[in-house]
């Protein structure tokens, strides 16, 4: 993810910016299910789009740098088509750490 994430560092202030992070889906359930994939078809890769309307992309494909890289540039290209979060609202990720 590292190298793929060199890749796309925007070059211009006025770019898009990509950020990577992991969710492990297990314990993170509610924050999961807004992508609406099912337990057997993961590991997955979502691309989260957290503006005004929440909208998100499934990688189709080998979770890979090539097919990964392939996916950003559909993206940045304005051929992707992203899906709408149910009810325009992402659901609070599970904190790991005690508050105090």
């Amino acid at each position: 993810m590292q190298s793929v994430g060199e890749l796309f560092t925007s070059k211009i202030s006025r770019g898009i910016e990509f950020y990577f992070s992991w969710l492990d889906a297990t314990a993170e359930k509610d924050f999961a299910s807004a992508f609406d994939i099912p337990e057997s078809d993961m590991p997955v890769i979502a691309v989260l789009n957290p503006g005004k309307r929440k909208r998100f992309l499934l990688h189709e494909g080998a979770i890979d740098a090539a097919a990964i890289t392939t996916t950003l540039e559909k993206i940045l290209g304005g051929d992707a088509r992203f899906k709408t979060i149910k009810g325009n609202k992402m659901p609070e990720l599970v904190s790991m750490y005690p508050t105090e």
